[in-house]
This record gives C-alpha cells, sequence and structure tokens, in this order.
C-alpha cells in the first residue's frame, strides 16, 4: 500500500515539475524490481534535466538490502548502453545529445540496492569528467570493478555489501576516500597518492588479511583517517573476537593517521585493549572512536586487564558511544588516561549507534539511562579534572 502510495505521489509530482535542469534527484524509498517501469520513467525525467547530483536508494526501510533477486536494475537501455563496447576506450560523443549532456553535468551518483555490472559502473567512472563522489551500495551483480588512471576524477568511492565483488583495483588515481567492503573480495590499491581516509567494512581479522598483502606501504602511511567496521550480520562472527587475534599481526607504521574510528557489537564483557596495537602503530593519532552496537552486553565484576605502557604523544580526543558500563569500556579508559600524554577531553555517549539489526534505543530509554548512571559511576571518580568529562 505504502509502495504504490509514494509511486503514485512521485509521478504526480515529476509531473508537475517544469524547470529545465536539476541540481539533484534523489528517491528514497523501499522499492524493489516490481516497481522497475515507474523508477525507470523517473530516472529519464532526471536525465532529460542534466541533474548533477542522482541519488538512488532504495534499501528496505533505509538500512536493509533487499531481498536477494527482488533488486531494481539499471536499466542500461535508457542510457544508451546495451549495446556499448566497453572495452573500448572513452566515447562520449557517441551517445545522444540528450545522454551526452547528462553524462557532462554528472557529479554524483548514488545507488543503493540497484543492481549494476562493473562494466556499467566503469563507464560511468571513465565518461563523466565532472564525476566526484561515487557510491554503490548492496548491488548483486557487481562483480569486478576496476578505478585505474589519472584522467579518473573521482575523489570519494563507497562500495559496500556487494555479496557478488570478487575484486577491487583502484591504481593510479587522486582518489582521496574510499569505503569498502573486505571480506572475500580482492582489493588492490596501488599510487593513490591523494587516498588519506579509509573506511572498511568487515571482521577486524579479515580487514587486515585483505590490507596488509594488497595495500602498498606508502599507501596506509599516507592515511589520515581509518575507521574500521566489523558487521556480525556479514561474517557470522562476534567482531569482539576479532580483535584478540590483532596480536599475531605486525602492524605496519601508520605514520601520518589522525583519526582512528572503531565499530563493534557490543557483546558480553570483552576487552577492547586489543585494538591498541594499532593505536601505537599510529605515532601522531590525535583522536580515538569507539562506536558500539548493543547486542547483548553483559556488566561482569572481573577485574580490570593492563597492557605494557605505550606513551601515546599527540592524542587528545577520546570518544566512546554506546558506552554501558563494562569493565570492557573502563579498562579503556585507564588505558588512555595512563598513556594520553596530552589527553584534553572525553566524551562519553551511552546511547548505542543504530543499526538495522536492532532499534535504535531512545536517549532517555532505561537501557540508557541505567548506563549513562555507571558511566558517571565510573568515570567521574577516574577522570583527573584537567581532562574534560562530557557524559551525554
Amino acid at each position: 500500500m505504502y509502495m504504490k502510495k509514494y509511486i503514485r505521489w512521485v509521478s504526480r509530482t515529476l509531473k508537475m515539475c517544469k524547470v529545465e535542469r536539476l541540481d539533484q534527484f534523489r528517491i528514497s524509498f523501499d522499492l524493489n524490481k516490481f516497481a522497475q517501469h515507474k523508477i525507470d520513467r523517473w530516472l529519464e525525467f532526471a536525465v532529460a534535466r542534466q541533474v548533477q547530483r542522482l541519488e538512488l536508494d532504495l534499501l528496505d526501510g533505509g538500512d536493509l538490502p533487499q531481498y536477494i533477486g527482488s533488486c531494481y536494475n539499471f536499466p542500461v537501455q535508457h542510457f544508451g548502453l546495451n549495446d556499448y563496447d566497453y572495452s573500448a576506450q572513452p566515447r562520449l560523443n557517441k551517445l545522444p545529445p540528450l545522454l551526452h549532456n547528462f553524462f557532462k553535468s554528472l557529479k554524483v551518483l548514488l545507488f543503493k540496492s540497484v543492481n549494476l555490472t562493473g562494466e556499467v559502473v566503469e563507464f560511468f567512472i571513465y565518461n563523466c569528467p565532472s564525476l566526484e563522489e561515487l557510491t554503490v551500495h548492496a548491488s548483486e551483480t557487481l562483480v569486478n570493478l576496476q578505478v585505474v588512471g589519472p584522467s579518473v576524477k573521482l575523489k570519494y568511492l563507497s562500495i559496500w555489501y556487494c555479496i557478488a565483488l570478487k575484486s577491487l583495483k583502484i591504481c593510479d588515481t587522486n582518489l582521496v576516500t574510499l569505503s569498502t567492503t573486505l571480506s572475500a573480495a580482492r582489493l588492490l590499491l596501488v599510487n593513490v597518492p591523494m587516498l588519506i581516509e579509509l573506511h572498511a567494512l568487515g571482521f577486524p581479522t579479515n580487514i587486515l588479511d585483505a590490507m596488509l598483502p594488497c595495500i602498498s606501504s606508502c599507501v596506509l602511511s599516507q592515511l589520515e583517517v581509518l575507521k574500521i567496521n566489523s558487521d556480525i550480520t556479514i561474517f557470522g562472527k562476534h567482531s569482539e573476537y576479532g580483535l584478540v587475534y590483532l596480536g599475531k599481526y605486525k602492524i605496519p607504521q601508520l605514520t601520518m593517521l589522525k583519526k582512528f574510528v572503531l565499530v563493534l557489537e557490543a557483546w558480553e564483557d570483552r576487552t577492547f585493549l586489543d585494538c591498541t596495537k594499532v593505536i601505537e602503530a599510529a605515532p601522531q593519532l590525535t583522536e580515538f572512536e569507539l562506536n558500539l552496537i548493543w547486542i547483548k552486553p553483559k556488566r561482569s565484576k572481573r577485574e580490570c586487564r593492563k597492557v605494557a605502557s605505550c606513551p601515546l604523544h599527540h592524542l587528545k580526543v577520546l570518544k566512546l558511544y554506546g558506552y554501558y558500563g563494562r569493565t570492557s569500556e573502563l579498562e579503556l579508559v585507564r588505558y588512555f588516561l595512563e598513556n594520553a600524554i596530552v589527553l584534553e577531553k572525553i566524551l562519553v555517549d551511552p546511547l548505542p549507534l543504530d543499526n538495522f539489526r536492532i532499534e535504535g534505543e531512545p536517549r532517555e530509554s532505561k537501557p540508557v539511562r541505567i548506563a549513562r548512571k555507571y558511566a558517571k559511576l565510573q568515570l567521574e571518580r577516574e577522570v583527573p579534572s584537567h581532562i574534560e568529562l562530557v557524559i551525554l
């Protein structure tokens, strides 16, 4: 019912729209292949108006990928690509003027729960001279993708939850930010001198297994922001367990890293201290952020663990989201209090990170109020007065 009402509303709105050009065209609703014809027509509307920012977000409920086999399929025939020789060099001049102008004007492209092949994605990359930002999430048909060559203008690339992806090759480009899933897919990342931000989705040890052999040390040494997002729904393992095995890795020096973000599920009361292996490999680190997704957290009465001291000369900010009041969180705070010589601020938010597997807790719900109480009891007596402690 909601889908039909939404489709009618969008179609009526577009019929009344008389503008000749659009800066942005965005569809964000739970739609699938059963709305194929209508979505095709909406895209034709956007193309005709030389839209600069095209966003097609068809995730189920705004977060979940559509069921396998039900995704909307990108209409290559409407973009003149059904008979296109993808192996050829870029040839925009072979396309009709309307499509030629659309590809020239496009700056931002976002597809979520839309099936596209690697060839189609590469066509956009190599034939859109102004394209700077590209997002493909939850495509079932993306298998291989290559982003190669200095002529590519792309600055921000995000490839997530593409279950069929086997290889991702990025070489000789000026990419600045890369977000990608590192599981079965093979990543090759070479000669990307502008890359300073990497967001990796995967089980922690899977991420390192994928990263270390395939990313040159010079690329790792130039990163300024590293975000590791470990997701149990894809990898079938508790992400906190993955931290235990970090000790077996020789983490390369992350000499330019300024910010390290870790997203984990909170199970029982497992320690986070193994993540300090990455922290200690980043001598210039100024900010550490931990985001917890409450799955089955449990407070225990175990003693706080300690690890060998390692002075952190530049770390100034510690952020903890989803603080539950477990010993594992307290011992992590103590680690930073003992080692972060110039620590200025600790931000604690008991509200867990929203995730599509559980409903987001309201800020004043009983579990969050209890977690806030534990945060105050544990930290107000631990944190010295010269360090700003903020508990939301």
